[in-house]
């Protein structure tokens, strides 16, 4: 005999200590986590260039809702995302799901591409021009959400994650480009190895 295994579940009560956990179906987990995940970015929106994680709101969505799930994010966050950023449109919002970036690299990647479709817009195939637009899209958030802005209104910005990997990249490429120097005479050496000036 099989056991089947239960991947979306609600959470039982804690007052019932037989309570068993409540099998939910994945498309009801997704549109309920949508609900709280609206809810949750209205409040991250309400901080000036405030960004929440893809991790942070899964879990956080996961429990405001009382349904969880074993299976990692990576794999419905996406679809969760897209359907806040469809309700975003329909209600004549900003789109939320610009306030939400990867861990690593603080990117909001590909989920953004959501907004780009919903609006008709052409997809943004450069990762930088992607971040950008949705740095313009948080601003939008920040003043629908009547966060405090600084004296000069504010301005849109890449989050800080991103830019510390942008910088890095940058550093990277100078220090590819810049020709080794002779340590005797501190002259380019030649791409052959041997400096002219010593040889």
């Amino acid at each position: 005999m099989t056991v089947k295994q239960v991947t979306h579940w609600r959470t039982p009560d804690p007052s019932d200590p037989d309570g068993e956990r409540e099998e939910v179906d994945s498309a009801e987990a997704e549109e309920l986590w949508a609900v709280e995940a609206r809810t949750v970015l209205t409040d991250v929106a309400g901080t000036y260039h405030a960004l929440i994680t893809h991790t942070d709101l899964a879990a956080a969505v996961q429990e405001a809702a009382g349904v969880h799930t074993g299976g990692h994010a990576n794999h419905w966050i996406g679809r969760v995302l897209a359907k806040v950023a469809a309700v975003n449109l329909e209600q004549g919002e900003p789109p939320l799901i610009s306030l939400v970036v990867h861990k690593l690299h603080g990117t909001v990647g590909e989920d953004y591409d959501a907004v780009l479709r919903l609006t008709g817009a052409d997809p943004i195939t450069d990762p930088v021009a992607r971040e950008k637009h949705a740095a313009a899209s948080r601003m939008e958030c920040y003043r629908w959400a009547d966060a405090v802005m600084p004296a000069d209104g504010g301005h849109a910005s890449l989050s800080p994650r991103y830019g510390m990997v942008l910088s890095r990249e940058r550093k990277k490429a100078r220090e590819a480009e810049m020709p080794s120097i002779c340590p005797t005479c501190f002259m380019a050496i030649p791409p052959i190895g041997e400096c002219d000036n010593c040889a």
